[in-house]
């Protein structure tokens, strides 16, 4: 059950930590695009049609299928925005494990075995050395998009819009849907360790009390690919949103 925890925890974290910058104002020219570039105008629809809410509660089925594990249970996971994110994995109605992110520290706890992390944010810049963002993080438990560089290349097959880019270090690539620009798969490279990391979206429809809103992928599948671990895939479906809060995010050792 620790597994499928730091499955959820630090492998978004990992993503979300490798960004640069999330694109706000759209493309502005000063970085290789002009302000009408095609690419820009997709860039900027993303943003526009960006889920927003200042709470979320979501219950979700999960599973983990791996090289050493394969197995699955339910979690729930709270955001309260710019302020906290906290995860709680449970297999037979009995909690494994629980997480608590907070834009400068984490908290992990197993308790299983009782094992207890608390780290700030930096660690991950140590063991990584790589910027940790919990903005970004907090956009991907949203479902939105976040941008690695801004000096983009569009492909387009029908109302299927794809966006690849590269930098020194990282290959990008997001896949849209035009009607109504939905994030459909954003992958991340890291180029010199031959690593892969992907998010795909899936099951769009309106949130309830949302409606509003733009559409919210109830689906998630994350997979990595690395030397060190092989693949390994994550199914995320969400079965039940709330956003009225505030929400309790209860953190205790015991």
């Amino acid at each position: 059950m620790r597994i499928l925890l730091f499955f959820l925890t630090f492998t978004v974290l990992t993503l979300a930590s490798a960004c640069n910058k999330k694109i706000v104002d759209g493309i502005d020219g000063r970085d290789g695009l002009a302000t009408t570039s095609k690419a820009g105008k997709i860039i900027k629809g993303l943003e526009d049609n960006s889920f927003d809410t200042e709470y979320l509660e979501g219950s979700a089925r999960v599973k983990l299928e791996s090289r050493d594990f394969n197995i699955g249970g339910t979690a729930t996971i709270r955001l309260h925005k710019d302020k906290a994110i906290w995860m709680s994995v449970k297999k037979f109605g009995f909690e494994g494990a629980r997480a608590l992110i907070r834009p400068d520290s984490f908290f992990v706890i197993n308790r299983l075995n009782g094992d207890y992390t608390a780290e700030p944010l930096s660690y991950i810049e140590a063991k990584y050395k790589i910027p940790a963002r919990f903005d970004l993080l907090q956009e991907i438990v949203l479902g939105n998009a976040v941008f690695f560089t801004r000096d983009l290349e569009l492909q387009t097959e029908g109302e299927t819009y794809t966006l690849s880019g590269q930098d020194g270090r990282f290959a990008t690539k997001h896949v849209v849907d035009g009607r109504g620009f939905k994030l459909l798969e954003m992958t991340l490279n890291e180029l010199a360790q031959d690593r892969t990391l992907s998010i795909s979206n899936a099951d769009f429809r309106k949130a309830p009390g949302k409606e509003d809103e733009p559409d919210f992928a109830f689906e998630r599948t994350v997979r990595i690919n690395a030397e060190a671990t092989g693949p390994a895939k994550l199914d995320l479906i969400f079965n039940r949103l709330n956003f009225s809060g505030p929400l309790a995010m209860p953190f205790q050792r015991r």
